[in-house]
Formats: C-alpha cells, structure tokens, sequence
C-alpha cells in the first residue's frame, strides 16, 4: 500500500472515531438582533445549512421567513452557543435528548423580546 493511500486511511478511520460535536446554536438576524435558537447532534452542519440557504436563496428556517424576505439572507449569521460531545457511553438518542436538554436551558437565557 502506498503511503498516500495509508494517510488517507488512517485519516478516514480518525474521522470515524473521533467523538460526535452537537450543540446549541442561534441563527441571529443581525438587523433586528432576534436570535432562533436551535440544536442539533451534528454542529459542524448548522453553518454548512446557513451557507446552503443563502446560497440558494431559500429561507433557512420558517420561523424566520418574514424577516428573510424583509432583510435579505445576508442579515442573518450562524452563531455557535455551546458545544457538547458526545460520551462513548451514549446511545444516539440520549445525546440527542441532551443537546434539546441544552437548548431549552439556551432559550431561558435568552429574553422573549430577543427571540424568535
């Protein structure tokens, strides 16, 4: 085997292994300052989904459409709140229920009026 066909492996099975990143997230409408917070297991795609809508045009999330419309997909930014890593000891769904967990306690911080 080749040495660059070893790298390529060794990074793919580094990749595979290394733990899961979720988090909590706000998609902030930078005119307005009203954030959407949301979760997900998997936080390295909540950019790649903001940088898709843009892209493309298409509101990234209904909750916002209005402002999308009124503002432009440039008024709004992916803001990263607080990671967590998924333990080797969890199942998917629990991970999954600790990052919604993690959100909620996001929203509370958040005031009413800053919100979507």
């Amino acid at each position: 085997m080749s040495a660059g066909k070893a790298d390529r492996k060794a990074l793919l099975r580094a990749f595979k292994e290394a733990p899961e990143t979720g988090g909590v997230y706000a998609i902030v409408n930078t005119v307005t300052g009203k954030r959407l917070v949301l979760s997900t297991v998997t936080l390295s795609k909540a950019q790649n989904a903001l940088d898709f809508a843009k892209a493309t045009g298409s509101c990234v999330n209904p909750t916002v459409a209005d402002d999308w419309e009124r503002h432009g997909p440039g008024a709004f930014e992916c803001e990263i709140l607080e990671r967590l890593d998924r333990k080797a000891e969890q199942t998917a769904a629990e991970f999954a229920e600790d990052v919604k967990a993690l959100a909620e306690l996001w929203k509370e911080r958040i005031p009413p009026d800053s919100r979507y």
